[in-house]
């Protein structure tokens, strides 16, 4: 059993790299929200309580627009339905902590965080409570500290996207899931996952096309383990 202060360590050292990728992201999201009328006050406080990523710069846009609170609660339960999945493949990970500990470490779990557990896991070390909440509470905190940044500077940027803050997260989570491919039905899964979704995207199925292409894959890569198991 490692000691609380290496299962520290080992969450900080995943955490910090996506709080790196966090700061430009979260001050996207700041610019973005004092663009759409939120005060810096009540962004830094969207970071902070809900930690959503997309669904906050969704929120923020539909409010600009003067969308209800229900239909903007609507779109990030549609948009947010893949933590379903995500919460699922965290079960054998998590199954050794306490109920009440997995109910508030559940409210961390990005799809960075969420990749980053699961790599972790998957290179056989002990998972401990100290070592989630270390490698949560850093990647919130890039979070934070980047919406707060966004929000307090927010005014003097007019365009996003000419400073390439809009493919952090694209970049961030890729280099996150290549070290997860260490095998053939894995990359024909990741490959199958991202064509798929593409594809549905053209269709016009818009977010769900990821959701889609996620269940499908998920088939798909259960049914090939399964084949590899029988031979």
């Amino acid at each position: 059993m490692i000691s609380r202060k290496e299962s520290f360590y080992n969450g900080f050292r995943l955490g910090f790299p996506i709080m790196i990728g966090y700061i430009p992201l979260g001050f996207a999201f700041g610019v973005v929200a004092v663009k759409n009328g939120i005060g810096a006050f009540w962004a830094v406080m969207l970071s902070t309580l809900v930690f959503a990523g997309a669904g906050q710069f969704i929120a923020a846009s539909m409010l600009g627009a003067g969308a209800s609170i229900l239909s903007i609660a609507i779109a990030n339960l549609l948009v947010n339905l893949r933590h379903v999945l995500m919460s699922a493949a965290l079960v054998t990970p998590w199954k050794h902590l306490p109920f009440s500990w997995k109910m508030f470490l559940s409210f961390f779990q990005t799809d960075e965080i969420f990749a980053a557990n699961i790599s972790y896991y998957k290179a056989g070390r002990e998972v401990t409570i100290t070592q989630v909440l270390s490698l949560a509470l850093i990647a919130h905190f890039g979070w934070i500290l980047g919406t707060f940044l966004g929000a307090l500077f927010g005014e003097s940027i007019t365009n996003v996207e000419a400073y390439g803050l809009d493919f952090a997260l694209p970049a961030m989570f890729t280099s996150l899931l290549v070290p997860l491919l260490v095998d053939r039905i894995q990359l024909l899964v990741c490959l199958f996952g991202a064509i798929s979704s593409l594809f549905f995207m053209q269709l016009g199925f818009d977010r769900w096309s990821i959701i889609i292409a996620t269940i499908l894959s998920a088939t798909i890569g259960l049914y090939l383990s399964l084949q590899k198991e029988k031979k």
